[in-house]
């Protein structure tokens, strides 16, 4: 496939994937998450400087609810993906210590509104982060 198809391609998923499109966080989508059994909004991203961050929609439907941006590291993330570590352990203990919460708010006919805030890790509440025993596991390989 040419380069200019494929980043021509990865901007139209990243737009569709990423539903913080138009917060002030500039992120581009690198991998969605899934999980067996539950669907669980989850994706690796990273900002125009690349650093890496773990997004995960914690509450509400469709785009509309609460988002946390959690920076992390490739280790971090890594064990999250390979099921070493938690999803709310990326964001009870991010890279720097705090988070993005998004709240993002929807009505029919109107562009989403976007609430942001920078909060510690340490004053997440049980309810802000994702449930507790959500794992991933990498796909089972093929013989």
């Amino acid at each position: 496939m040419p380069a200019a198809w494929r980043a021509k391609q990865e901007k139209f998923v990243n737009r569709v994937r990423n539903p913080l499109v138009g917060s002030g966080l500039a992120l581009e989508v690198d991998d969605v998450f899934a999980r067996a059994g539950a669907r669980v909004d989850v994706f690796s991203a990273h900002d125009p400087t690349g650093c890496r961050y773990l997004v995960a929609h914690t509450r509400g439907r469709g785009k509309a609810g609460t988002w946390l941006c959690a920076p992390v590291s490739e280790r971090a993330l890594a064990c999250v993906r390979s099921g070493q570590a938690e999803l709310r352990d990326a964001f009870a203990h991010s890279a720097t210590g705090a988070v993005d919460l998004v709240t993002v708010s929807t009505r029919p006919g109107r562009r989403p509104e976007f609430q942001e805030s920078l909060r510690l890790c340490c004053e997440l509440t049980d309810d802000e982060l994702p449930k507790a025993g959500i794992r991933f596991r990498p796909p089972a390989r093929c013989a």
